[in-house]
C-alpha cells in the first residue's frame, strides 16, 4: 500500500509471477467462471475499501474496515486466488498454476507478507493514533471479517479517494488480466 511506485524486488517477483500465469494459462470451463466469481468479489472489496480509506488521518473504522483491519490485503488475496483458478486446467499443465504456483503464493502471502505487513502498519498506526488504533486493533480481525461491524464512524463512500488511493492503476490491471484470460477461455471453446 506504500506510495512509492519503483521497481522493488517485491513488485518484480509479483509482476514475472503475473505474467507467468497470464502465459501459462488454459482456462477450463468449470474452474475459469469460479475464478472470476473470486476476482469480481477481491476488485469489489478492494474499491469499498479504497472508497473509505483516509491514510493517516484516522483509525477507519466505515466501510469493510468495521469488519476486518485488512480489506486491501483480503481483496489481493481474493484477486490473486481467483486468477491461480480461472487459468488452471486439469487437462493441461495451467493446473501447476494451481497445484504448484498456488501453495507458494499462500506460503509466502500467509508467512512472511502479510504477518509483516500488519505488524509495520499495526506500529505505525499505533505511533500515531495510540489508544483509539489500540481498541480498534484488538476489536476487529486482521483477515477473516467478523460478521456484526465494529463501532462504524458515519463516514460515506467517496469515489475521489480511489484515485487518492491508486485504486486505478489496480482496477486497470486486474481488468487487463482477466481479459487476457477470458480471450483464451473463449478462443479455446471455439471449434
Amino acid at each position: 500500500m506504500g506510495s512509492s511506485k519503483k521497481l522493488t524486488p517485491r513488485r518484480f517477483i509479483v509482476y514475472v509471477c503475473s505474467l507467468a500465469v497470464l502465459i501459462l494459462a488454459k482456462p477450463h470451463p468449470i474452474l475459469y467462471p469460479i475464478g472470476v466469481c473470486f476476482i469480481l468479489m477481491g476488485e469489489g472489496l478492494r474499491l469499498w475499501a479504497c472508497g473509505h480509506l483516509r491514510k493517516n488521518k484516522d483509525v477507519i473504522t466505515s466501510g469493510p474496515f468495521a469488519h476486518v483491519k485488512n480489506p486491501l490485503y483480503v481483496g489481493t488475496f481474493l484477486i490473486l486466488t481467483g486468477f491461480c483458478v480461472a487459468a488452471s486446467n486439469p487437462d493441461y499443465p495451467s493446473i501447476y498454476i494451481l497445484y504448484v504456483g498456488y501453495p507458494i503464493f499462500l506460503l509466502a502471502f500467509f508467512a512472511y507478507y502479510f504477518p509483516y505487513k500488519v505488524r509495520v502498519e499495526g506500529d505505525r498506526l499505533r505511533r500515531r493514533f495510540g489508544d483509539r488504533f489500540d481498541e480498534y486493533d484488538k476489536n476487529v480481525p486482521n483477515f477473516f471479517p467478523r460478521l456484526t461491524a465494529y463501532k462504524t464512524s458515519d463516514v460515506r463512500f467517496n469515489v475521489k479517494l480511489l484515485s487518492e488511493n491508486s485504486e486505478y492503476g489496480t482496477l486497470t490491471w486486474v481488468i487487463l488480466g482477466s481479459l487476457i484470460v477470458y480471450i483464451k477461455f473463449y478462443f479455446d471453446l471455439r471449434p
